[in-house]
Formats: structure tokens, C-alpha cells, sequence
């Protein structure tokens, strides 16, 4: 069975921008300026752009991809010596300053980790119930056992 799961994307700022240098590309092509092209294409980069996971459970291999439409780059690894999942809950802070103001903000995020017996592989990260859930499916497909480490 072929588990595909989506890890990430662009934060929402580089997709905002994305779309605002896409309306620039057509209105800029719409008037015969070519540069509008170049637009064109940063901002499909931008827009849709994604990072993935497949988890291949009959060969037991994995591969971690970026994509862009059907464009998939990564290589596939062995996961033959996988142990258990852990659940980890970490903090992230974000700084984010305009012109004199700064602020920054502190979250908790749960990271999903593969242990192996040489090395742990981050597979996905996120909310609380997302990453719950998302374990549960990888562990009953693969029949390993998920470690809890956020109690």
C-alpha cells in the first residue's frame, strides 16, 4: 500500500505574493510587456510549489520529494530497519518585525518522527490531532508501534 501525505508548503506570505506577481504577469502580458512571462512563472513557483512523503508499506521504503505539478525530485530510502514512530512536542518561535515593531510568537508544535536503528526521520509536523491521527495510520499500515513522548 502507497501512503502519500503532504508535509508542507510556502508560508502563506511567498502564496500571497505568488498570486499578487501572477495578476502583475497577466496584466503585464496583456499589454505585450514580455517580462510579464517572467512574473508568470515565479509566481506559479510560488504558488504552487509543496513538499511531500511517500511511504511505500509492501517494499518498506520512503521517499521525501519536493514538487511542483507532476515534477517530483527526491529518491527513495530504506526504512527496512524502522523500529517504532514517536510523537514529539516542541516549542517554535517566530519573530516578525515591520518597520519599528516586533513581535514574536511562541507555539507548540508535534513532530512526527521514523526511528531506525541508525537515525530518526522527521516525517511531518503540525497540530496536535493532525499528527495523532497521521501516526495511527502510518503505524497500523507499516504494524509498528507509535510513542507518544508529549504527556
Amino acid at each position: 500500500m502507497i501512503l502519500n501525505y503532504k508535509t508542507g508548503k510556502l508560508p502563506p506570505n511567498f502564496i500571497y505574493l505568488g498570486i499578487m506577481l501572477f495578476v502583475i504577469s497577466i496584466w503585464r502580458m496583456s499589454v505585450l510587456d514580455w517580462t510579464g512571462v517572467l512574473f508568470f512563472i515565479v509566481s506559479l513557483l510560488f504558488i504552487f510549489i509543496k513538499s511531500r512523503i511517500i511511504i511505500d508499506t509492501d517494499n518498506r521504503r520512503l521517499k521525501k520529494y519536493i514538487g511542483f505539478f507532476a515534477i517530483k525530485k527526491g529518491e527513495w530510502e530504506s526504512i527496512n530497519s524502522i523500529i517504532n514512530l514517536q510523537i514529539i512536542k516542541t516549542k517554535h518561535t517566530q519573530a516578525m518585525s515591520v518597520l519599528s515593531i516586533t513581535r514574536t510568537e511562541t507555539n507548540d508544535v508535534y513532530k512526527l518522527l521514523m526511528t531506525l536503528s541508525n537515525r530518526n526521520i522527521e516525517l511531518m509536523s503540525g497540530e496536535k490531532d493532525f499528527i495523532i491521527d497521521r501516526a495511527e495510520r502510518i503505524s497500523s499500515s507499516l504494524q509498528v508501534l507509535v510513542k507518544n513522548k508529549t504527556n
